[in-house]
């Protein structure tokens, strides 16, 4: 029987722990092994979903042919056939489990939190998108729900105001000590805090103080050590913070990581205790307990996102000295176990779920087909510039009805994910924005898209020049790593409001709307979302405007009504080329008419007649191989409805949109990012 104990820690300062209790055999002198199972950056992606994998995760093997991919249902039964195999286990994950699938969008999170209980989960570090939808939401479905603890140490909550149910800084945890069949280890929790600035959608603001996160870290460590023999951090700060963490503290036996989507294979190895990488005024702290550290290589974890892996980490720990509680690392095994269709669900998950996806197919229509790509749309572009799905997003923004303005912008962060060759689906326009952002205009003058350009090329110098912004309506030309202020126009450099130095990061060298040069003193109508409108990532210049107006219609839906204009793939001149027999179409393409598909009674399969007695037209043969396979789901062991759902599909592709270049997916330079002398060297 597990039981869990919070306590309250007084030293340096004052610290919300959990223990949770086993039994304790005897281990001194033993090597003793634990298996850690970890996932993080769920996102919400309960249910198995349509992906193309890039190289990087083919390389991890997680391969096309065995799609779909990821289901919390899938990953449960990977970690109890894991925990079944291993005598020592804990199950833990970064952060980040909501938002980024329709699922959540819909129930907010209580579906997610459910899972994650009923697959085991010993503990969680809070992720900013767990955020998103405001502090009382996560702590509903916490309070209600949640069987493990969620850690954050480096986050001060607000105290409840005037409510009765306890808010997160009742419910959310510093750390919590498991007790391993008589190793104690101690598991430290950090939230992220480069995005603490932008942790809510518009209108969602946080009371939370961010405390250091190697500071308090290492006060946690030094009040427990005592009390504890292994010492883990659960993080979601991020790559690069979690490597300074490491650095600036002493003690840690394992970090696990989360928050930027990689997968570290096999671990990254830091060595602790970099004294001479210390801040002047942390060193002075440090060194007045650890004048004598010596550096200590710390393994550095990172298992993935999207729930495409789960990563097993096989530990052996040895003790220093017999009778002591000073246990290593002795060794260690990786691996990030790819979740695909190879892996069979969990009962009980599975089960657990069904009612939500049945919600979900009746309030959004997850399945409904909205176009056809017969190649990726890629968010980011080729040449660090504008990219295929940025600009039809923000072509998308611009020109619909009751917007119409000069010119679009939204950050490039803010599309999530590419369009995947195949079928377009309402759920994939929920992973490419699953965020509830609307559209928002706004008059900004001569002056201050100067400003909104400047900002948009620092920004993209700080993430090695690739544009951290999609446009339509106007065309830019930006520098990064510098800025050769003779490129730019004489009048900008003559107005303090708009004047760069060459030494800054990043600047605009030149900048049309409508095919002409900004002019300062003129009044521009721009379209951009409502989160960076509020100044989120950022956009002062936009946060400060008092000109906004929130149009109320979701990016989303902007995207889908203008997807929903294009034209099928194959047509010339806006229509299908019409035919009798295949033979009349070009190769790929198939005749589509009603009545065409049949089940033959002989073979048991379903066949194509071999004409279209009342003529038809030439359709994509993948658009319907691809469309079959998603209508067929919904066949139970029934061939002719398998052969109905492959003739709705063949007449489906004569009039679903295909999105492609024609329907102004592809790049064409509209925003072109220049390398300046610190980024060419």
């Amino acid at each position: 029987m597990v039981k869990f104990h919070c306590v309250l820690l007084i030293s340096l300062s004052l610290w919300l722990g959990c223990s949770v209790e086993t039994s304790s055999p005897e281990i001194d002198g033993q090597a003793i092994a634990v298996r850690f199972i970890h996932t993080t950056d769920i996102h919400s992606r309960l249910f198995p979903y349509r992906m193309e994998p890039p190289y990087t995760d083919e390389t991890l093997g997680l391969l096309s042919k065995n799609a779909p991919f990821g289901g919390v249902a899938r990953i449960a039964f990977i970690i109890k056939q894991a925990r079944r195999q291993a005598y020592r286990s804990l199950y833990l994950d970064s952060g980040d489990i909501f938002q980024g699938a329709p699922v959540f969008n819909v129930f907010h999170g209580e579906p997610e939190i459910k899972a994650l209980s009923l697959m085991g989960l010993d503990a969680m570090a809070a992720g900013n998108h767990d955020f998103d939808l405001g502090e009382p939401n996560l702590a509903t479905w916490i309070r209600k729900y949640a069987t493990f603890p969620v850690l954050a140490a480096n986050y001060i909550f607000a105290p409840g105001q005037g409510t009765t149910e306890p808010p997160l800084a009742d419910l959310v945890n510093d750390y919590v000590i498991f007790n391993l069949k008589g190793l104690r280890v101690l598991v430290i929790g950090l939230g992220n805090t480069s995005t603490m600035t932008t942790l809510f959608e518009a209108g969602n603001k946080l009371g939370i103080t961010v405390l250091d996160a190697p500071e308090t870290v290492q006060n946690i460590i030094d009040s427990l050590k005592p009390q504890v023999d292994v010492i883990v951090v659960l993080s979601h700060l991020g790559l690069t913070e979690d490597q300074e963490l490491i650095k600036n503290t002493t003690g840690i036996d394992i970090v696990f990581g989360g928050h930027h989507h990689v997968v570290l294979n096999p671990p990254k190895v830091v060595m602790d205790c970099q004294i001479a990488e210390m801040s002047p005024t942390w060193k002075e702290r440090f060194l007045v307990a650890h004048k004598d550290c010596s550096p200590r290589p710390v393994p550095l974890v990172h298992s993935g996102a999207f729930a495409k892996y789960v990563g097993i980490l096989d530990v052996v720990f040895k003790q220093k000295e017999k009778g002591s509680n000073d246990w290593e690392v002795a060794s260690y095994k990786y691996e990030p176990k790819p979740v695909d269709s190879t892996v069979p669900e969990d009962s009980l998950v599975k089960e657990m779920l069904e009612p939500y996806m049945d919600k979900l197919r009746q309030k959004v229509m997850v399945e409904l087909i909205l176009a056809y790509a017969p190649t990726q749309v890629s968010r980011f572009g080729s040449r660090r510039g504008d990219s295929q799905l940025g600009n039809l997003v923000a072509t998308a923004m611009r020109r619909r009805q009751g917007v119409e303005t000069d010119f679009a912008l939204t950050n490039t962060l803010g599309i999530r994910t590419d369009i995947f060759p195949g079928p377009v689906t309402i759920d994939d326009m929920y992973n490419v924005f699953p965020f509830e952002n609307t559209i928002t205009v706004m008059y900004l003058s001569g002056s201050e898209v100067v400003q909104l350009f400047d900002y948009v090329a620092r920004r993209s110098a700080q993430r090695g020049c690739n544009a951290q912004a999609q446009v339509d309506g106007v065309r830019a030309r930006l520098q990064c790593g510098g800025c050769d202020v003779a490129q730019r126009p004489k009048e900008w450099q003559e107005r303090e409001e708009t004047r760069a130095n060459p030494d800054d990061i990043g600047c605009a060298l030149s900048i049309e709307v409508g095919g002409n040069p900004v002019r300062l003193d003129a009044q521009y109508n721009v379209a951009v979302n409502d989160y960076i409108a509020n100044g989120g990532s950022g956009f002062t210049v936009l946060k400060r405007n008092t000109t906004k107006i929130d149009t109320k219609i979701p990016q989303r839906d902007a995207l889908m009504d203008f997807i929903r204009q294009g034209k099928p793939c194959g047509a010339q001149g806006g229509a299908l080329k019409p035919c009798t027999t295949d033979e009349d179409c070009s190769e790929g393409y198939l005749c589509a008419c009603k009545g065409r598909v049949f089940l033959d009674k002989l073979s048991g399969d379903c066949a194509l007649k071999e004409a279209c007695d009342g003529g038809g037209v030439c359709v994509l043969e993948k658009c319907k191989s691809g469309v079959a396979q998603i209508l067929k789901e919904q066949c139970i062991e029934s061939k002719q409805c398998e052969c109905d759902m492959e003739e709705v599909a063949l007449l489906q592709c004569s009039s679903v949109a295909c999105l492609d270049e024609n329907l102004g997916a592809k790049e064409d330079g509209r925003l072109e990012l220049i390398l300046g002398s610190s980024l060419t060297k």
